[in-house]
């Protein structure tokens, strides 16, 4: 049976999504509850592979059980096993055709940021907080610019050794309320590291310490100047099949 969760998690306390040896992970967390409940240890396949910090609303987890299970008492009984951190929204028996990473069409995330803020605590953790006020118009121009389909290779790392680091961003969109900005992007795959580098890019292009140029210039390869923005702003929206 291949069953599919939508899997939320906050990301704080997580060495990102992937197992590793000696660190907290969402995967391994999630497969301990899988271990605990079936008594099967399967492959987990997620959609996207979110890094150290980074937040979750709508990852997409696949994997085979040999068994059958109940589907429906899944997310109820998941939960009881994680901790208050991770949760499982929904789960659902698929087609065994179906993958949570190659069949999937879009995928959404969001950044978030609180400007003209001098020293912030309020969901710190959730948000890059910054002293500079952003020209929310000029970030949306930079956006712009990198829609469409673009050899992203300045942007981070394909997921596959070797792997070709053209992407199509289908979307960037940045709002505001008050203080508070959201850089929305949606795209048909990522790059590792690639939403915190473009978020990274629009902040420095709003706070007026580079130009579109400099845009059109990272898309023709240069990495200069470009950063990391911090990771505790992303979170993974949802994902699209």
């Amino acid at each position: 049976m291949n069953v599919k969760l939508v899997v939320e998690y906050e990301g704080t306390h997580y060495h990102g999504w992937q197992a590793q040896a000696g660190t907290p992970t969402v995967e391994a967390a999630l497969r301990d509850a899988i271990v605990g409940l079936t008594g099967e240890s399967p492959v987990l396949t997620a959609a996207g592979r979110t890094d150290a910090g980074v937040h979750a609303l709508g990852q997409v987890v696949n994997f085979k059980l040999e068994q059958p299970f109940p589907v429906e008492q899944l997310p109820g009984a998941l939960n009881a096993r994680l901790a208050p951190d991770i949760a499982v929204r929904h789960a659902e028996a698929v087609d065994d055709s179906f993958n949570a990473r190659y069949s999937a069409r879009a995928r959404h995330y969001a950044y978030r940021i609180r400007q003209a803020l001098p020293r912030g605590a309020y969901q710190r953790q959730y948000a890059w907080g910054l002293k500079d006020t952003l020209d929310v118009a000029a970030m949306q121009a930079a956006g712009d610019r990198l829609t469409g389909t673009h050899d992203f290779a300045a942007f981070g790392r394909s997921p596959r050794p070797g792997g070709h680091t053209v992407r199509r961003v289908h979307e960037i969109t940045i709002s505001s309320a008050g203080d508070w900005i959201t850089i929305a992007v949606a795209a048909d795959a990522f790059l590792y590291g690639m939403v915190r580098r473009i978020a990274g890019a629009l902040v420095d292009v709003g706070s007026r310490k580079q130009t579109l140029d400099w845009i059109d210039a990272l898309l023709a390869g240069s990495t200069h100047g470009l950063r990391l923005a911090p990771p505790q702003g992303l979170v993974q929206v949802a994902v699209e099949y």
